[in-house]
């Protein structure tokens, strides 16, 4: 097997923040273009569901072929890292720590994360439909303690915020996670005081109020999940200076995924290589402060359409006392609301998508973090 083409090494390094974050207030307003991505999304939309109705399966699009490692220029390395020569299939050592090179894959990495070492998608998987009983049986290998405990939760420790277009809602009810859904209007007058871990779905468009709120609550200790277009729509106004949007768009298709950070806080009981279903013009993620910001798995079919060439699919960063992860994506299992059980991209091994276990594992390290509220 051809080794990675794509590769990133991550700064361990967080932002750290006051206990109560800065206002807004003073700071030049940013131009919302709300308008502009509801309409792109209805069209995408629309896309996804005349294409149901005729049989064709948006995610039936090739993931990739082996020998896409001569295809695509090698994208540029974020972060404290090497690269090997000057051909197309140069490998990417990444530094430790006292700058060590490692000479092969840091297979003792994945194993001390749970992470099960898989290889390579070189083709599409084939779509499944996943009941919810596939997913609470992998919440309870993946955590048993908190399987025991999970119908206990408080609904107000997760709190999803709708959206347009993702629906967390859905892989949340599969996972067995009690969660209190709200509208976008209704942040300003829900507190958060309670609140554990905040979902913002796809299209992610709220006020400016709301995303001070959403700052502070992060500052505090919250965990932060966002999927997809609110990386451009709230993510880098609440908090600018981490991530952008650089303007590239996914086709909709099921493409690889490899993780390249495996951090047991996002991917105990996962694997190390999967496929990951992306939506009509997905936004691909350019890193602003790679000192702070974790490169967390890369895809080499969404690198060919990144005008930075780095197909990064999910991200994560520190901020005062919480953390933010977002997924170019969505968390649930498809945009098509006439088949909530069908998943594109079901990994080796687990059986749910790679993107829905990491953004489960992330929920759940929030509801057991201990912030002293």
């Amino acid at each position: 097997m051809a080794s990675p083409g794509v590769l990133a090494q991550n700064s361990s390094k967080t932002a750290s923040m006051p206990a109560v974050a800065p206002s807004f207030s003073g700071r030049p307003s940013q131009s919302n273009q709300a308008a502009g991505v509801g309409t792109a999304g209805r069209n995408a939309g629309k896309t996804l569901e005349s294409r149901a109705e005729n049989g064709h399966d948006n995610s039936a699009e090739s993931v990739g072929r082996s020998k896409m490692m001569m295809q695509v220029k090698p994208p540029t390395l974020q972060g404290n890292a090497v690269r090997e020569g000057t051909t197309s299939g140069a490998a990417v050592k990444p530094l430790l720590e006292g700058n060590v090179l490692r000479e092969t894959a840091p297979d003792d990495a994945f194993a001390a994360a749970g992470v099960t070492k898989t290889d390579i998608m070189l083709k599409k998987p084939k779509p499944a439909r996943v009941e919810k009983d596939v997913y609470r049986a992998w919440v309870s290998k993946a955590h048993p303690q908190f399987a025991l405990k999970a119908d206990s939760t408080d609904p107000i420790e997760i709190v999803e915020v709708k959206g347009q277009w993702d629906k967390a809602d859905r892989t949340l009810k599969n996972l067995g996670l009690p969660h209190t859904t709200i509208g976008a209007g209704q942040l300003n007058q829900t507190g958060l005081e309670r609140t554990k871990v905040l979902v913002i779905n796809c299209a992610g468009t709220l006020d400016r109020r709301s995303l001070q709120g959403i700052r502070d609550f992060v500052a505090r200790g919250g965990y932060l999940l966002t999927t997809d277009w609110a990386l451009d729509n709230m993510l880098k106004q609440t908090f600018p200076g981490f991530v952008e949007w650089n303007k590239g768009k996914s086709k909709g298709n099921v493409v690889d995924a490899q993780v390249i950070l495996p951090e047991k806080e996002f991917f105990q009981g996962t694997v190390s290589n999967a496929s990951w279903k992306l939506d009509e013009e997905s936004q691909t993620l350019r890193v602003l402060r790679p000192d702070a910001v974790k490169v967390l798995a890369v895809s080499r079919e969404l690198a060919k359409l990144d005008p930075d060439r780095q197909g990064i699919l999910a991200v994560t960063f520190g901020f005062g006392r919480g953390k933010v992860l977002h997924l170019v994506g969505h968390f649930d299992n498809n945009s098509l609301p006439f088949l909530p059980l069908h998943l594109p991209d079901p990994a080796p091994v687990i059986g749910i998508g790679l993107r829905q276990a990491m953004s489960a594992n992330f929920v759940i390290s929030g509801l057991e973090r201990n912030i002293g509220r």
